[in-house]
């Protein structure tokens, strides 16, 4: 894709360390709890909106992607919880295929159909080097962000491929919507730095980049105006 290309790598930010860290751990618990909360009222709704919610076909799915929502928002509590105590636990070793397959089915079930979602992953892709949920999370955020790009509707494609030196995993995640500027990419990793009208967001990416450099890989965001934006996950690769 034609476009400007930015590469973050580890260990670069504009705030002091102690402090950064502290504002995007309150601030990105409360919006990866804020997206997974918005898929599951959605499903809500959707029942919500059924005279015969008993017998309403795919009304299965729509309640377990709620369930599935309301467990990850559990999940991150417990995580914080786990990081107040200073308890320090193992990075653990993510399956590709199978966070993309639970995120898929999350999402598939609560949003419009003006948005097409295709996953593709390769063949014998490896582990990765880091956390199951935190990676769902990740994917979520960028997801919410490619369907805002795409007011119109549209595809968004998750495309998860193993490097050509096999040390790394991309997972890139590409929409075809209103794209960005270059002085938008340039602060696209600012904590609390939005384009949205209403004044919400400017934390998904910001957390996206420090779960990704925390589990020892790196990001890249390339973007056309007009055209769309793609943001490609590095993480290390287990052998």
């Amino acid at each position: 894709m034609s476009g400007t290309e930015i590469e973050v790598s580890a260990g670069r930010t504009n705030f002091p360390r102690d402090r950064l860290a502290l504002q995007m751990s309150t601030a990105g618990i409360v919006h990866d709890l804020g997206n997974l909360i918005q898929v599951a009222s959605s499903a809500l709704n959707h029942l919500g909106r059924d005279p015969n919610i008993a017998t309403a076909p795919g009304a299965v799915n729509v309640i377990a992607g709620a369930k599935s929502a309301l467990e990850r928002a559990g999940c991150l509590v417990r995580q914080t919880i786990r990081t107040a105590k200073e308890i320090e636990g193992v990075i653990a070793h993510a399956n590709v295929a199978i966070c993309l397959a639970d995120v898929h089915s999350l999402v598939r079930s609560a949003w419009n159909e003006n948005i097409h979602l295709e996953v593709r992953v390769g063949s014998n892709i490896p582990l990765v080097r880091c956390d199951r949920v935190g990676l769902q999370n990740a994917v979520l955020n960028l997801l919410f962000n490619a369907r805002d790009a795409m007011p119109d509707g549209g595809l968004i494609s998750v495309r998860a491929s193993l490097s050509e030196n096999s040390d790394q995993v991309d997972l890139c995640v590409e929409d075809h919507g209103i794209g960005m500027t270059s002085e938008t990419m340039v602060r696209a990793f600012d904590l609390f730095f939005t384009t949205k009208g209403d004044g919400l967001g400017g934390v998904g990416l910001p957390m996206v980049k420090r779960f990704v450099e925390e589990s020892g890989g790196s990001i890249d965001l390339e973007s056309t105006l007009g055209s769309g934006t793609v943001v490609t996950l590095k993480l290390p690769a287990i052998r």
